[in-house]
């Protein structure tokens, strides 16, 4: 079979090639370059300048962590930590700490197992979440103790036995359990009524536990209603972490920036003032700030941060 195209097709494809060009091949041409040689090499990104650097930083004074060597204590914070110390060294049931979002109630929980004697006192911190059920709650505290739970899916009543016992163990063994919740604000009622019950575990001669309740400021509400009376009724111990004012967080910026090795002064009291302003006090949103503010004062290599760069990090927030 005869497979060559005639002469009349041929000819057509000889005219379509020259008035038709394949278009993406003429793309691949056209960005060939004219001449001969390595095509221009693409400019790189520019690397940011290190702020920690530009600003004699030994570390990030502003970082997003709990780090208890940056705590500034307020006289709120120093209040509402001699509270909770009172809480435990008095054997009450129930304290509670209630702050805004961001104010440092994980950070005074830190502080709190630091100073708790290990001789004295066996410490179990459990951080909630959301959707926590009892048995989760209670699963939660025995894996900080160490326990081993019961193979299969053990009921609540279970799982409460288990901990009471290892309660009074620990009471024979002459420690106490000091129970620290942290977002407290998100347990919900069933989980409330448990921490109830855990607070309610006694010998005739002293309760056994102490139940130190970290939690946002809607904890308090939640906590006025009629069916939280019993468990409110334990809470001898209040403490309230408010934001913080002007010149409390002028000091605040000034101390995390000396803990980090920097003395001298990076923002002016105008700027001072406007990340007060900006952040509301909320020592989270200071830090978010501050350190947007540093990172941007060193990428125009200023110096000395001013109000105008604080108000254009803060509107980057």
């Amino acid at each position: 079979m005869n497979l060559q195209p005639s002469s009349e097709t041929a000819a057509a494809i000889t005219l379509f090639e020259h008035e038709a060009p394949d278009p993406f091949m003429a793309l691949v041409h056209a960005s060939r370059p004219i001449t001969g040689g390595a095509p221009e090499s693409v400019a790189p990104f520019p690397v940011p300048l290190n702020f920690l650097e530009f600003y004699g930083l030994a570390n990030n004074p502003f970082a997003d962590c709990v780090n208890p060597g940056f705590f500034f204590r307020t006289d709120a914070h120093s209040e509402a930590f001699r509270t909770l110390m009172l809480a435990v060294e008095f054997e009450t049931s129930v304290g509670l700490l209630t702050s805004p979002s961001g104010m440092g109630k994980t950070l005074v929980s830190q502080l709190l197992l630091q100073q708790l004697n290990p001789h004295k006192y066996c410490a179990a911190l459990v951080l909630v979440t959301p959707g926590m059920g009892k048995c989760g709650l209670l699963r939660e505290i025995l894996s900080e103790l160490s326990v081993a739970l019961p193979v299969g899916v053990p009921r609540v009543q279970e799982l409460v036995k288990i901990l009471s016992n290892q309660i009074i163990d620990l009471h024979r063994e002459g420690k106490r359990l000091v129970l620290i919740v942290d977002e407290s604000h998100l347990l919900s009622a069933d989980c409330l009524h448990i921490v109830r019950t855990i607070s309610n575990i006694e010998i005739p001669a002293c309760k056994l536990v102490t139940c130190l309740l970290f939690g946002e400021e809607r904890l308090n509400s939640r906590l006025d209603h009629p069916s939280y009376e019993s468990l409110r009724n334990r809470i001898y111990m209040r403490g309230s972490l408010p934001p913080l004012n002007v010149e409390d967080t002028a000091q605040y910026v000034k101390y995390r920036l000396m803990i980090a090795n920097r003395l001298a002064e990076i923002y002016t009291p105008q700027a001072l003032a406007a990340i007060h302003r900006r952040s509301a006090g909320i020592c989270r949103s200071i830090n978010k700030l501050c350190m947007l503010s540093l990172i941007e004062g060193a990428s125009r290599q200023q110096t000395l941060i001013d109000e105008s760069l604080i108000i254009s990090c803060a509107a980057r927030m």
